[in-house]
């Protein structure tokens, strides 16, 4: 599926999401917020990246709705790299960048002032893991799966804050990844 595909597939699902009504926490919603994301990656190391998550979720039932996810997660580490001349092992720090495509379903109960849920989203990631001091460079796309669990609190009648803790399971059969992501931010009811 090419970017172009998924934004438009996730701008739909932000229009989709926009036009529901309703006025409570038990509406369709918007998510904008920060995110924090300890990650496993396919050189074996472990990095702490920060950046944004976007997510929308169109209620269907009561209880449910379908959601679409999008972030973007950035950062550095010190990944080992072959030495000029050839002598040995030395660190080169290299910068990583994470973006996941997800879509799935949000299961969640709300009162007046709080609403608490879980999700379980299945999609694509895309990991770059780039050195140019040592000249490498290291892409991989691949399946994730997340679940997760949240809570939404009421600020106004279509404001929102939200916190998210989503489990994520990164690779294929042969080679897995397990990652935590943590996200806070604004939610906009309609």
């Amino acid at each position: 599926m090419s970017t172009l595909s998924r934004i438009s597939l996730f701008a739909a699902l932000l229009g989709t999401a926009a036009a529901g009504c309703g006025q409570d926490l038990n509406s369709s919603n918007i998510f904008a917020g920060y995110s924090f994301l300890g990650a496993n990656l396919f050189s074996g190391q472990h990095a702490d990246l920060n950046g944004w998550n976007i997510s929308a979720e169109k209620k269907y039932l009561p209880f449910f709705g379908v959601v679409g996810d999008v972030s973007g997660l950035y950062g550095s580490k010190d990944l080992p790299a072959a030495c000029a001349g050839g002598s040995g092992t030395c660190v080169a720090n290299s910068s990583i960048r994470e973006y996941t495509f997800d879509l799935g379903i949000r299961g969640s109960y709300g009162t007046k002032t709080v609403r608490p849920f879980a999700e379980a989203l299945f999609g694509e990631v895309h990991t770059t893991e780039n050195s140019v001091a040592a000249g490498l460079s290291n892409t991989n796309n691949g399946f994730d799966s997340m679940l997760g669990a949240g809570m939404d609190c009421r600020v106004s009648r279509r404001l929102g804050c939200r916190v998210d803790v989503d489990y994520i399971v990164t690779g294929n059969f042969a080679v897995r990844h397990n990652s935590i992501r943590a996200s806070t931010g604004l939610v906009f009811h309609f």
